[in-house]
């Protein structure tokens, strides 16, 4: 980050704080907060801390405290939004479609039913990647058939969702691993003709030359990588992406909730945020109220189809 873009955000937030001394005091005294379904130091949490001082900027008056409920594999953030006072001022760190494939695995019903979406913000593109020497593009890894190998991060995960959607139009074998870098460390070793990746997991490694980018998984080429073609550009029509987003209490306050939006609204096309997001594999999209939750529904119906015709994980006895 520039040391002019750094001298403009403190210039920013201070006029913010000597133009409203008052109210920045009382919102010190009373932050709000911002629940991580994630521990200290996971992508999420590092994300909500990264995107914290963009919405305070955005917000002068609001102040925010970042706090982590990571139970149940991130479940425990819906319980702790669903039980939040009415009064009180605290919404959530939402990303899809991990948390609904978490509460399909856990047999619990579809999370927007008990927490309100707000808005989603920023959208990772997944992508197809393989070693430098590997195949360089979709017909060639195709020729591979089941003599190949496709890595993926952890079941549930969105890189391995989309990676399912693929079946019967690559005919490759799949292996999940543990963790997202460990199927990019297989895939740049070769020891998988390929790996589906966040482009987040991917971007740096692509950016480095120790990956090759075989396509995107979007509607159009990304702007961060506009020599990568899209799966669509090969014959193969899947969009896949993750987003992340945020939810609170069907009760919370209407002048919170509000203003969140309005913030949201105005880090959406913050340009500093933007090169935030730029650096890391993310590009920011807005979606309001209405089209996030019907994002949430479409692909927890989806996702609860695919379950039920073949499960991702053993079945619980």
């Amino acid at each position: 980050m520039t040391t002019a873009t750094l001298r403009r955000r403190a210039v920013m937030g201070l006029a913010g704080a000597l133009a409203m001394p008052g109210l920045a005091r009382a919102a010190r005294g009373n932050p709000a907060e911002l629940l991580v379904g994630a521990p200290p130091g996971s992508a999420v949490d590092l994300w909500a801390r990264g995107f914290a001082p963009f919405l305070e900027r955005a917000l002068p008056r609001l102040t925010l405290v970042v706090r982590n409920r990571p139970g149940r594999q991130g479940l425990d953030l819906v319980t702790a939004l669903a039980e939040t006072a009415p009064d009180q001022r605290v919404f959530g760190v939402v990303t899809s479609p991990l948390l609904l494939t978490r509460a399909i695995e856990q047999g619990e019903s579809f999370p927007g039913d008990r927490i309100a979406p707000l808005a989603a913000l920023v959208e990772e593109s997944m992508v197809l990647v393989a070693a430098h020497s590997g195949p360089r593009d979709l017909a060639e890894l195709r020729d591979l058939g089941d003599r190949g190998t496709l890595g993926t991060p952890a079941p549930g995960t969105a890189a391995h969702v989309a990676a399912l959607r693929l079946d019967g139009r690559l005919d490759l074998q799949r292996f999940a691993f543990p963790s997202a870098a460990a199927a990019r460390q297989a895939a740049i070793s070769g020891h998988v003709a390929a790996a589906m990746l966040a482009l987040p997991e991917a971007i740096a490694g692509l950016r480095e030359g120790k990956l090759h980018g075989i396509g995107i998984a979007a509607a159009r080429r990304s702007p961060l990588l506009p020599e990568l073609p899209t799966l669509r550009e090969q014959g193969v029509d899947l969009v896949a992406a993750a987003h992340r987003g945020f939810a609170l209490n069907p009760g919370a306050p209407e002048g919170f909730r509000a203003a969140l939006l309005r913030g949201l609204e105005a880090v959406a096309v913050d340009a500093d945020f933007a090169e935030h997001c730029g650096i890391r594999g993310q590009e920011p999209r807005f979606r309001g109220p209405e089209s996030w939750t019907r994002l949430l529904a479409r692909s927890d119906s989806d996702l609860r189809r695919r379950w039920a015709e073949e499960p991702w994980l053993p079945r619980r006895a």
